[in-house]
């Protein structure tokens, strides 16, 4: 799965997904961090990932994105690039071909 991790997650998620198999970038990689929601958006949508945030309410009237929502108050603080790759792992096997909108995957805690 093609995904683009929002800049409140650690940019090293992007590399342990590559383990997995899947094409991860993060928003530090296209020169995103620090802009507005609407031009990370735009990438995501232009690139065709799955957007992985935690600013739910600033990208949940997004009507053309697939959306992973995950706060960070779920992932252990040691490790949270690895937890998240995991994570976002089982959330792609299980959704090989996801709906537009928002999902939020189960974070065992």
């Amino acid at each position: 799965m093609r995904f683009l991790i929002d800049e409140m997650f650690p940019p090293g998620t992007s590399t342990l997904l590559a383990e997995y198999g899947h094409d991860a970038v993060h928003v530090r990689d296209r020169g995103l961090d620090a802009r507005p929601d609407r031009e990370v958006a735009a990438c995501a949508l232009w690139e065709r990932r799955v957007l992985v945030t935690e600013n739910v309410k600033d990208f949940a009237s997004e009507r053309d994105l697939v959306i992973v929502c995950v706060l960070k108050t779920r992932l252990p603080a040691g490790g949270m690039s690895r937890h998240l790759a995991e994570v976002l792992h089982v959330w792609a096997t299980a959704n090989p071909g996801p709906y537009v909108g928002l999902h939020w995957p189960k974070i065992g805690r």
